[in-house]
């Protein structure tokens, strides 16, 4: 009988440490430790006996045990985020003329980090698609120092001294002239006045530099070079002004600058990470004419304005980034889009940024493959979407999935609200990244199903 009772008090102690231990009140523990022995006789704060003082220890070394046996449990249950090779992301391209990435990759369990060392400084870029970005930028940076290497360069920056003055005593004795050879024709020139006044909060172009040039040349110059014209990486930022500045006053023409970098400037990048698709608006016009093009395309979506200014307000993103993510929605064409935007106009970094632009290409280019988007609602904060079937879709464009804290919030979260909404729905998650295996198990068993699509 005594046995019996000792076996049956071991069991429920060790039942009150588990749930002790699972809802982290191991302080309140400790005290429901020095309750159980005492709520056999004896006063709680009297000094113990010998036999008390072993019952004790016996209760102490079994509340650690039964600790360590559940952070064992719970380290089982996740992962870390493994480490990789560079050369597995970037290949050959992990070293360049002016660039050197780390040759180990860390991961936050979504995102490939790069560590990049430049004689510009040291910068760390998240994810594969934002590093070959930078990494294409580095190239065109390497590019643009060649380029200012050349003869042709050295006598049109000598010209350059001269440019300004001039057009400044062109502006004085023949204005109207001198504006019209600044600008790309008259109805542009009214288009870029109309639209710098209307979008001056998020216009990005110097009105002096824009009227002697070096805008236009610049962006023509970024253009040809397969960057955005309003990058926000400093070193091809400056390299970009200062090359266009000669440029427009020297009289070197870009093609002729660019004659002395055969064979292109490197990386091959995703077509959603350049500025292709959005190239001859950007060569063309104005920051603030391509503001005023992304408030009609969103406007168009029937995105409140309000919404639509908080997007282009932010920063964090370039010109060209809301042009091709208006585009991008705009090939979408889902319902309830000003979801997407009200999320999106919040991206509080660059690399944020530059994952919601990509995310809306990837769902605009991926959308027949997933069943046909038709529209966008809201789980858990993030904005996924409705096929044409009804099937719910979470497209996210991340490196790998590992199976972390992070994400076993999320999933058990965003279940519980899909399937309280939903109910009996087979959530899809497209990913552009690989998905361990751990992840991949964990994922499936609370009814989640997995496809890959290309980035």
């Amino acid at each position: 009988m005594r046995l019996a009772l000792a076996r049956n008090f071991l069991l429920e102690i060790s039942f009150q440490v588990l749930g002790f231990i699972r809802r982290g009140r191991v302080g309140e523990l400790s005290m429901r430790v020095g309750y159980f022995v005492a709520s056999r006789g004896e006063t709680p704060g009297a000094p113990l006996r010998p036999a008390q003082e072993k019952r004790r220890r016996v209760f102490a070394a079994l509340v650690a045990s039964l600790g360590l046996m559940v952070a064992s449990s719970a380290s089982r249950a996740l992962e870390l985020p493994k480490p990789e090779p560079v050369a597995k992301y970037l290949g050959k391209a992990a070293t360049g003329t002016n660039y050197t990435v780390n040759p180990i990759v860390r991961s936050d369990g979504v995102m490939r980090i790069f560590d990049v060392d430049t004689p510009y400084g040291n910068f760390a870029f998240d994810g594969i698609e934002f590093a070959k970005l930078r990494i294409h930028e580095l190239n065109a940076i390497a590019a643009i120092e060649k380029m200012s290497q050349s003869e042709e360069f050295g006598k049109a920056f000598g010209r350059a001294a001269l440019g300004p003055i001039k057009f400044g005593a062109d502006l004085i004795t023949n204005p109207a002239g001198t504006v019209e050879r600044s600008l790309s024709g008259i109805g542009n020139m009214f288009d870029r006045v109309g639209a710098g006044l209307s979008n001056n909060r998020a216009d990005r172009d110097g009105f002096v530099d824009s009227l002697i040039g070096v805008s236009d040349t610049q962006r023509e110059l970024a253009v040809d070079l397969d960057v955005d014209p309003y990058t926000d990486f400093p070193p091809l930022a400056q390299k970009l002004k200062e090359m266009a500045g000669v440029m427009a006053s020297g009289g070197l023409p870009i093609k002729a600058g660019l004659s002395f970098v055969p064979g292109g400037i490197g990386i091959a990048i995703s077509s959603v990470a350049t500025v292709s698709d959005a190239r001859d608006t950007l060569r063309s016009k104005t920051a603030a004419q391509v503001i005023a093009e992304t408030r009609a395309t969103l406007l168009g979506l029937g995105i409140p304005d309000e919404s639509i200014s908080r997007l282009v307000e932010n920063r964090n993103y370039t010109p060209a980034d809301l042009l091709i993510m208006a585009l991008a929605l705009k090939k979408l064409n889902a319902e309830n889009t000003t979801a997407f935007v009200d999320h999106v106009a919040g991206a509080g970094t660059r690399n944020v940024a530059f994952y919601h632009r990509r995310r809306a290409q990837i769902l605009a280019a991926r959308s027949n493959e997933l069943g046909g988007i038709v529209s966008f609602v809201t789980f858990g904060g993030q904005p996924i979407n409705i096929t044409r079937n009804g099937n719910v879709v979470a497209a996210f464009t991340v490196d790998d999935i590992a199976w972390t804290d992070v994400q076993q919030r999320t999933f058990i979260a965003a279940t519980a609200e899909i399937q309280r909404m939903k109910p009996g729905t087979t959530p899809v998650l497209a990913t552009t990244g690989a998905v361990t295996p751990m992840a991949a198990t964990e994922i499936g068993q609370r009814g989640w199903k997995i496809v890959h699509i290309k980035p």
